[in-house]
């Protein structure tokens, strides 16, 4: 199996446009595919830094900021937008979120005390953060919750899998139950079996398990007695934690799983370009059969929606607006991903590549994304919860660059853009990567962000 380092490598090569070799290059992609969610999510130029070869003295970069982001989301006062205009900007990165919200950002370990890796999920509530332990890249072997307040932390379940190639794929907290599924992803099998433990922790339950085009999951939710999950095809099914077998839930086609007890008309993960821009037009309630049409603002695609607030975009600008259609704004910056998280919060890149938080109850937006003494921008991490995560996690610590430099392979020369010319044996490439030092990351909690109003 490939590790870490060869993952990391080849997203580097892919970020700067090098080439990446074929098994590399299809195992990212079905990595991409299987497991976006899983993932730390944090920009590649970001992380891997900028790549220069050197021909004869000249530097040519490979990779850097897109040109056509904008600046930050503003944090002006809810109600005053203009439907057809920007919000201004504050400058060129904002107050940072521990300012806006400092009851929201807290510190976790990087690490449990036996070295296993926290990567967080989502949050339990204002001071409750709930992690996945990995032993091993994308390899968990615990789920626990991490206390904010008292700094302690408590393991919910071990997880154990008994299959050749098994990886836990995204966890999902419900209200009684903590949910997560499985799958071999590094096999042809369309297969996945589903768990769940008790919210207060326990032995794990193993609900059952399915194959074929159901096995291929999109999200997962969990009742007080149901395991829920969309596949990518669409349709909404559920299987008894008692046993039992699955069944597609009623008047379900053509629906995908949003965030329990809400399905809508466009899937929730999707790399088909089409998916993407396609507009959301309806949210159904599940329990209660409560069915509401949603018409996008001229102009706007890929608008994905909460309960009451939708996030969309025009060209690469986002516009944000209520569900039934009113306070339209136009937001300056980018938006990473369309969704909404905590109910009413978007993520919205600025000229730097970290993101702004922006919550579209309020109009205040906060920065979140390490940091270096140069002011470069670090990496970030976004909650792996199924469905829209309530956490964004970075470097606690000022991020540090370290520059390294190797002779360019022959097909690494070859392999350049026409434009960079034919560089000589001897060109060196040169990879500015940066460092996170420390062993702590801050966090920011969107369940303990106040209410708005």
């Amino acid at each position: 199996m490939r590790t870490e380092h060869d993952l990391v490598e080849a997203l580097r090569n892919a970020a700067n446009g090098a080439s990446v070799p074929a098994d590399l290059d299809r195992g990212v992609s079905d990595r991409r595919r299987r497991r976006t969610r899983r993932r730390r999510h944090q920009s590649l130029l970001a992380a891997a830094g900028v790549v220069a070869v050197v021909l004869g003295g000249t530097a040519v970069t490979r990779g850097g900021q897109p040109a056509d982001v904008a600046g930050p989301v503003t944090t002006a006062a809810p109600g005053a937008s203009d439907a057809a205009g920007e919000e201004g900007a504050e400058g060129a990165r904002g107050p940072r979120a521990r300012e806006v919200w400092p009851e929201a950002v807290s510190t976790i370990p990087k690490k449990a005390a036996d070295g296993f890796r926290y990567r967080p999920v989502t949050a339990l509530g204002p001071t409750e953060i709930l992690l996945t332990a990995e032993g091993s890249f994308e390899k968990a072997g615990r789920i626990e919750v991490y206390d904010t307040g008292t700094r302690t932390s408590r393991v919910l379940a071990t997880l154990a899998s008994g299959r050749k190639g098994y990886y836990t794929q995204d966890v999902e907290a419900g209200r009684d139950y903590i949910a997560w599924y499985g799958t071999t992803p590094n096999d042809d099998d369309k297969w996945a079996d589903f768990w769940v433990v008790p919210r207060q922790g326990g032995d794990p339950v193993r609900v059952g398990e399915v194959t074929g085009d159901v096995a291929l999951v999109d999200r997962i939710g969990v009742t007080g007695d149901h395991i829920v999950w969309s596949p990518r095809s669409g349709g909404v099914y559920r299987m008894p934690i008692g046993g039992g077998a699955p069944e597609k839930i009623e008047g379900t086609d053509g629906l995908w799983l949003d965030s329990w007890p809400w399905a809508r008309d466009v899937p929730g993960d999707s790399f088909d370009e089409k998916a993407r821009n396609a507009d959301q037009s309806l949210l159904v309630d599940l329990e209660n059969g409560t069915r509401r049409t949603i018409t996008p603002p001229p102009g706007v695609t890929g608008l994905r929606c909460s309960t009451e607030w939708c996030l969309g975009r025009a060209d690469r600008t986002p516009v944000s607006m209520r569900v039934d259609g009113a306070d339209v704004r136009r937001l300056t910056g980018f938006s990473h991903t369309g969704e909404i998280y905590g109910g009413r919060f978007t993520e919205v890149s600025g000229r730097g590549l970290s993101p702004v938080i922006y919550d579209l109850a309020t109009g205040k937006a906060g920065a979140v994304g390490a940091t270096s003494a140069d002011g470069s921008n670090g990496g970030w991490g976004r909650g792996v919860s199924s469905s829209p995560t309530q956490v964004f996690y970075w470097n606690a610590q000022q991020v540090e660059s370290k520059e390294t430099c190797r002779p360019m392979s022959e097909r690494e020369r070859k392999d350049l853009p026409g434009e960079a010319g034919a560089p000589s044996p001897g060109a060196t490439m040169c990879t500015t990567e940066i460092v996170e030092p420390g062993d702590e990351n801050e966090i920011l909690n969107l369940a303990a962000v106040p209410p708005a109003g």
